[in-house]
């Protein structure tokens, strides 16, 4: 955003980052937290991370759009600034505002297989069995 000044676009497109990239340069840019602004954010990576990320700071989902390049799903996020911060689900950070999309449930496996990967990594406790418990979720076709 460092290119931009406060107000000289309301339509701003982020893409092609991971989504703690676009976490950063949405941090060091405070002017975006404003109504004004429409984004698109089209992340890399993490879909997940940017969905719970931007609902912390105060962005809400307008939509959803998911799309395949190269074989791979990636979602093309509508958000704007509200300053109501939220604390999403697990489904709503995974799974979004996806469904009833053609590609929602070959999305939703793709979260499902990278979920079940991180829950590998992680040493018995309370954040495994709060994997373990969103792992079922999704294997039993809950949405957000």
């Amino acid at each position: 955003m460092s290119v931009l000044q406060p107000g000289e676009a309301t339509e701003i497109i982020v893409a092609g980052m991971g989504a703690e990239t676009v976490l950063e340069i949405l941090d060091a840019a405070p002017w975006v937290r404003n109504e004004q602004y429409n984004f698109v954010f089209v992340p890399a990576t993490k879909h997940s991370v940017l969905r719970k990320g931007l609902a912390q700071r105060g962005f809400a989902l307008k939509s959803e759009t998911l799309c395949r390049a190269a074989g791979r799903l990636y979602t093309v996020i509508n958000a704007q600034y509200t300053g109501r911060a939220a604390e999403p689900t697990g489904l709503a950070c995974l799974c979004g505002k996806t469904q009833g999309q053609p590609e929602a449930q070959a999305y939703r496996e793709q979260q499902l297989v990278k979920l079940k990967k991180y829950r590998l990594g992680l040493a018995p406790g309370p954040q495994a069995d709060g994997v373990d418990a969103l792992i079922q979720e999704m294997e039993d076709g809950l949405w957000p």
